[in-house]
């Protein structure tokens, strides 16, 4: 917590960029990722930015683990499995890593499984497994699928892949999907990250919570009129967050017309650790509230301190069914609280020890 505030990180995924996972197919990409996650930081936070061995690597949950929870004032966090992404040669964030360390700390953490193919039944069979051997709590899925160094994309609306795979999850019992959106990443083919395919399956499927991850990054207006229409629809704001810190005018537009237009009760914060260090986010939000000049030029009202909690770990809760008042005695007491208490670590302090 931080003066009080509930503090729930709505996408961690520790990376694995390691030489052995790097497609030599996809070198500029692999150095892209590493550029985008740079041009999170600003200068006075420029010791947060992983020197590229720190980056390239298969980085370990225990020093995700310990960003989050030590380093930074984070209470409990959601932990996204990622597969293949084309720029790798196997899964980006294994589930099985997750799952791992939900096993170990259960009273801080959620996990989403993923899968990574396009053959349905292979899909349906895999995330049955997960289901069945990790209890997953939801489902994160990636746009494009690859093979054969060829990326190709999928529709939320496809009646081959998408529309029998969400039946599927739930029948099963899993009523939260997360989909990559807005935020182009190659190798993948640039249309699968628009968001013109969300507006069937929240019609469709009315019990499954919706999220947008990295909405409001693009296709802004096209975000809010789905918001508006669907209160099954979520934005976890990863990437949008870091505007705070390097793109504060971008920051404003898009947070400043989402509560305005449509309210802050299904807007998550979300770091996208390792990709994001989350202290600096949390820090920069603290208290925060928007330039008269863009409340002027974007016509938005200004935040309140509801705004903020809403956003910063209460929409979370909800979303996720976290019992906090349940959970915050026991995390009182774990090793992350009895690090911090001790001092907070710097950045990344397992890595740098």
């Amino acid at each position: 917590m931080l003066d009080g505030q509930l503090i729930i990180d709505a996408v961690v995924h520790p990376w694995n960029m390691s030489p052995e996972n790097q497609n030599p197919a996809a070198m500029p990409q692999v150095e892209a990722v590493y550029a985008s996650h740079k041009l999170s930081f600003d200068e006075a936070n420029s010791h947060f930015v992983l020197q590229p061995d720190e980056f390239y690597r298969d980085l370990s949950f225990d020093v995700i683990g310990r960003a989050e929870f030590a380093e930074s004032p984070a209470d409990f966090a959601v932990l996204h499995s990622l597969p293949n992404l084309g720029f790798g040669l196997g899964p980006i964030t294994l589930p099985e890593k997750c799952v791992a360390f939900r096993n170990a700390y259960p009273d801080r953490v959620k996990m989403y499984g993923t899968v990574g193919t396009p053959i349905v039944a292979s899909a349906i069979d895999e995330i049955r497994r997960q289901i069945d051997e990790y209890g997953i709590d939801g489902v994160k899925l990636y746009p494009a699928f690859f093979y054969d160094n060829i990326g190709q994309g999928w529709r939320l609306d496809g009646e081959d892949w998408a529309t029998p795979f969400l039946e599927y999850i739930q029948k099963a019992g899993i009523n939260r999907v997360a989909v990559h959106k807005a935020l182009w990443l190659e190798p993948a083919p640039r249309e699968a990250f628009g968001i013109d395919d969300f507006a069937s399956p929240l019609s469709r499927f009315p019990d499954i919570r919706f999220e947008m991850v990295h909405g409001g990054a693009a296709f802004l207006d096209e975000t809010i009129a789905l918001l508006q229409r669907h209160p099954n629809l979520y934005l976890t704001l990863e990437t949008v967050f870091s505007y705070i810190l390097v793109k504060p005018r971008v920051f404003a537009k898009i947070l400043g017309r989402l509560i305005t237009e449509v309210g802050s009760e299904r807007l998550l914060f979300a770091s996208g650790n390792n990709l994001a260090h989350p202290l600096p986010l949390i820090e920069a939000f603290r208290g925060f509230e928007f330039a008269p000049e863009h409340v002027a030029e974007f016509g938005i009202r200004q935040l309140t301190q509801q705004d903020r909690d809403n956003i910063m770990g209460l929409n979370s809760a909800k979303l996720h069914d976290f019992d906090v008042d349940a959970l915050l005695p026991r995390i009182a007491a774990d090793e992350f609280s009895a690090i911090r208490a001790e001092g907070v670590p710097q950045p990344w302090s397992l890595l740098r020890e």
